[in-house]
């Protein structure tokens, strides 16, 4: 169906005669111009230009990417986005993680006035009555605005940019496969360690039962292996909720957790 845009000499585009209401529609390749004098009448018509509908999907397109890229770093977990720009000691409870301030004046904070809500992606910080999701704690940690924070976490955490390249759109799709398989192993991480976490504190618990009602040298020497393993139990769950993930991966490794969790 041919589509055409009704132009005047001296007034330019007047309308566009009937098709579609769009001027351009995707997958033609050329559109007619006619040109009309003022009564309305047509002069002459002619084929004036061939317009890349590619072009205008293109955009698109990168609009699109643009978009992805921003959800993709507003999912980066945002412990380990914490832990790049600002770093510090954490204090695990359930899903949320304390922290100090993480502005750009957070060194004055000398005790945690921030939460990470782990099962949430975001933070807040009491002190500064602000926080968000992990863009805008990188915009707040480095003093920052958003374009730049955007170009900052893409080059640290991988994550590429849109690109009219064909190579690079490949080494993107990859890398955001690669992307989704370490998400994967990491939420499998995560599962196994909570569940490691349960069975050592409940065995501690157990131990701290039994220790308490030692009354006879006879209990004493019945149970008192258990007066080593405690301590030994009390660091690993120290480890497992404040250490840093290579130190929580080497407990889950240990053959002595192992054993006790009876992972045979």
């Amino acid at each position: 169906m041919e589509k055409q845009l009704i132009l005047s000499p001296t007034a330019g585009i007047t309308g566009l005669k009937r098709g579609n209401k769009n001027p351009v529609v995707a997958g033609e390749s050329e559109i007619v111009i006619r040109f009309s004098s003022r009564g309305g009448k047509p002069l002459f018509r002619r084929r004036i230009f061939t317009l890349s509908v590619s072009i205008l999907s293109q955009e698109q397109e990168r609009g699109q990417n643009w978009q992805a890229v921003i959800d993709e770093l507003k999912a980066l977990s945002i412990e380990e986005v914490y832990q790049r720009y600002v770093g510090g000691n954490m204090r695990h409870r359930g899903n949320k993680a304390y922290i100090r301030c993480f502005h750009q004046n957070g060194d004055a904070d000398r005790h945690p006035s921030a939460v990470l809500y782990l099962g949430e992606n975001r933070a807040w910080c009491f002190r500064c009555n602000s926080g968000g999701d992990a863009i805008s704690l990188t915009m707040q940690a480095l003093g920052i605005d958003f374009k730049e924070a955007v170009k900052t976490m893409a080059q640290d955490f991988g994550v590429t940019l849109p690109s009219h390249n064909y190579e690079e759109q490949e080494q993107a799709r990859q890398a955001a496969r690669d992307r989704t398989i370490r998400k994967e192993l990491e939420s499998r991480f995560k599962e196994k360690e909570g569940d490691v976490y349960q069975k050592l504190a409940a065995l501690y618990r157990a131990i701290a039962r039994k220790l308490g009602s030692v009354k006879t040298v006879e209990d004493l020497e019945r149970v008192g292996s258990l007066y080593h393993i405690k301590p030994v139990l009390e660091q690993v769950l120290d480890i497992l909720r404040t250490g840093t993930i290579a130190d929580r991966l080497a407990v889950l490794k240990s053959e002595r957790v192992r054993r006790w969790c009876k992972w045979q």
